[in-house]
């Protein structure tokens, strides 16, 4: 039985592969959502998908067989997927053991420099490695190792290395707080109260008990790695699947990428899940909630409203999230009154002469002409970094905001309303999304629209790309989170107060507003803040393939620039700059990304610490330098030897007293 849900669930991801792969005839011959096209196309791959024979990757020279051409770069990517994701999840588990046996000052010190390098996206910190090594080698003469394939050649270790970043540092922060708040469970009081070693304790118990936790969480891990391999295997110019994909769009060569790269996951995570975690019985039985509805008065919604400005109102008390929201309000603002006072808005620098009329410099100007350079067009970077930042924050911001509100309005009718049943069917239909690429989707459905055609132009206005780029940006993300806020009204409802609720008779609208959704507030916040910087990510890889915000403007003589000026725009037009030389033109964007993802990932602590004090998880509130005075006081204070007048027998002072 298990054997045949595994192989129906196996081919319901199938056949989302399939419909994602025809999706970009929904914008043939310059139409906009045409089903007519999709149709058509889809019943042209389920044709060819009969006939092996027709299983061909066209080339501009030749043509030769899918399988045959694909399976080499497709070993090549995923052994460089594998084994980074493997020496990232291994070097998390030792790193988050280590924090909870470390003392606190070096648990702190720990923490930071993992979330700095956090804030650090893969495209800046795989161009700051190759220029570190060439760098190295420029003063010594010697090549430490590889920074980029040319021609037919594999590297491995760099990749590797880069792509092992993100896993390592994302598991280790999941490790870390699923260790925190078991610490505080109360076994582990009882076995602490035996004698039993902390290092036993962590191993035996506590371990095994989060491990089913961190197997879920691992899912979303593995699907970001997915999209950060693309713009690896771009960044150091390797042969693997990314370049197969690139070099063709045809349906039947997406959908044999897709499946190639969905099908070993699919078997390592459905086989664990099936063979490992046992289903519950009683689930369905638990998840029924009270038929009836009551609305209440409009005092009790008033009441609520202004229990969530309270709730609102705490976090601001938080210093860490107090910081990350001013840093981006500030941001967002500036960028705002920028756009409404500058004029021009974005200044362009033809040439430079000195008093003389001597021409001293040409676009693309250097920072020692004009205030952080300018780019090959001579348009001020730094006054498309200020018109541009309202775009990028706001876009982002509203996608992650849709993406929350959807997933939790769709999760409550997914888990309390739909039988048991379908909701294994689609679970697993959108658990099918953990394992494809996010940024191969979101190619395929973008660059029909916002790809400006050489010699017709944009048929679609400027609004109606933005639009269909947020609802697209939105949607393939919305399943889910939907599942996630799902699990999370799974475990709730198991609680004690729960099931106290519905024997005592409290409506369906009452449990869900009054016990599950002040539970789940925090970890709508912080669901917000992930997907704030997912966003941001997805923006960054989109523009590494000239996929920019609002539309990609071409023409024959100029690099690809943006209609909107988003900051991925700039990440697009200047992605080879660091290679030769002109740092100006993609440092300064990089690094306002970076201050994005750090405001929010304070905000996103903050959230976390707000919430671990609810939950009765100890935080450490001292700094770490005033951890280490403390520490040293701690140990130069002297005990007074005790005198012999200090002693007083109670026995010999009753006698004396008698």
């Amino acid at each position: 039985m298990r054997f045949l849900k595994f192989i129906g669930y196996y081919f319901v991801g199938i056949i989302g592969i399939l419909l994602v792969s025809v999706s970009p005839a929904l914008f043939k011959m310059g139409e906009f959502l045409s089903l007519s096209s999709y149709t058509t196309q889809l019943q042209r791959l389920i044709s060819q998908l009969r006939h092996p024979e027709e299983w061909v990757y066209e080339t501009r020279f030749r043509s030769e067989p899918l399988f045959d051409y694909l399976w080499e770069p497709y070993l090549y990517s995923m052994t460089v997927l594998t084994s980074g994701i493997l020496v990232g999840f291994s070097l998390a588990v030792l790193l988050a053991i280590i924090t909870i046996l470390i003392p606190n000052w070096a648990k702190t010190l720990l923490k930071r420099i993992t979330s700095v390098f956090e804030s650090v996206p893969d495209l800046l910190l795989a161009f700051g490695i190759q220029l570190f090594i060439v760098w190295f080698y420029k003063q010594t003469g010697l090549l430490v190792v590889d920074f980029v394939s040319v021609g037919s050649e594999k590297i491995y270790g760099l990749p590797i290395l880069v792509l092992s970043v993100l896993p390592m540092l994302t598991m280790y922060k999941i490790m870390t707080l699923l260790f925190e708040e078991e610490m505080t469970k109360s076994y582990v009081g009882l076995v602490k109260s035996k004698g039993i070693e902390k290092v036993t304790i962590l191993f035996v118990h506590v371990f095994r008990n989060i491990f089913k936790s961190a197997f879920y969480n691992s899912k979303i891990i593995v699907w970001g790695s997915l999209s950060s391999l693309l713009i690896i295997e771009y960044i150091f110019n390797m042969n693997g699947i990314t370049s197969a994909f690139l070099s063709n769009f045809q349906p039947i060569v997406s959908f044999m990428i897709l499946l190639l790269i969905f099908t070993p996951f699919f078997f390592v995570y459905q086989g664990t899940e099936m063979l490992l975690f046992k289903e519950d019985e009683k689930t369905e039985e638990v998840l029924k909630m009270n038929t009836f509805l009551s609305f209440g008065n409009v005092s009790f919604r008033i009441k609520w409203l202004g229990d969530v400005f309270k709730e609102i109102g705490a976090h601001f008390k938080n210093m860490k999230f107090l910081m990350g929201f001013s840093i981006i309000f500030i941001i967002l603002c500036s960028s705002i009154v920028y756009t409404l006072t500058a004029d021009p808005l974005i200044e362009k620098f033809y040439h430079i002469t000195d008093e003389s009329g001597k021409l001293v410099s040409a676009a693309p100007h250097t920072p020692e002409f004009v205030f952080l350079g300018t780019d090959a067009l001579g348009f001020s970077i730094f006054d498309q970094l200020m018109v541009g930042a309202k775009y990028t924050i706001a876009f982002a911001a509203i996608i992650a905001f849709l993406r929350m509100i959807l997933g939790f309005l769709f999760a409550v009718p997914f888990v309390f309303f739909l039988p048991l049943k379908v909701q294994k069917v689609m679970e697993k239909l959108i658990d099918s999304l953990h394992f494809l690429p996010m940024t191969i989707i979101a190619l395929l459905l973008l660059r029909p629209v916002l790809m400006m055609p050489l010699d017709t132009g944009f048929k679609t206005s400027e609004m109606e790309r933005i639009l269909y780029q947020g609802v697209i940006l939105t949607l393939l993300a919305v399943p889910l989170v939907m599942t996630l806020f799902g699990n999370e009204f799974k475990l709730l409802m198991r609680e004690e107060y729960v099931a106290s609720t519905k024997i005592l008779g409290g409506s369906s609208l009452h449990l869900l507003w009054k016990q599950l959704l002040p539970h789940l507030s925090a970890r709508m916040g912080v669901i917000f803040g992930q997907q704030f910087i997912q966003t941001l990510l997805i923006f960054i890889h989109l523009g590494v393939f000239n996929i920019f915000f609002g539309g990609t403007k071409i023409n024959r003589r100029d690099p690809p620039t943006s209609t909107t000026f988003e900051w991925s725009g700039m990440i697009g037009s200047a992605k080879d700059s660091l290679m030769t030389g002109r740092w100006w033109l993609i440092i300064p964007v990089l690094l306002g990304f970076m201050v994005l993802i750090v405001s929010m990932q304070m905000i996103i602590q903050g959230i976390k610490e707000v919430q671990q004090v609810r939950v009765g998880v100890p935080l450490e509130k001292n700094s770490f330098w005033k951890n280490i005075f403390q520490r040293r006081s701690r140990y130069q204070r002297r005990v007074p030897e005790p005198q012999e007048e200090s002693f007083v027998l109670v026995k010999e002072k009753e006698r004396k007293s008698s």
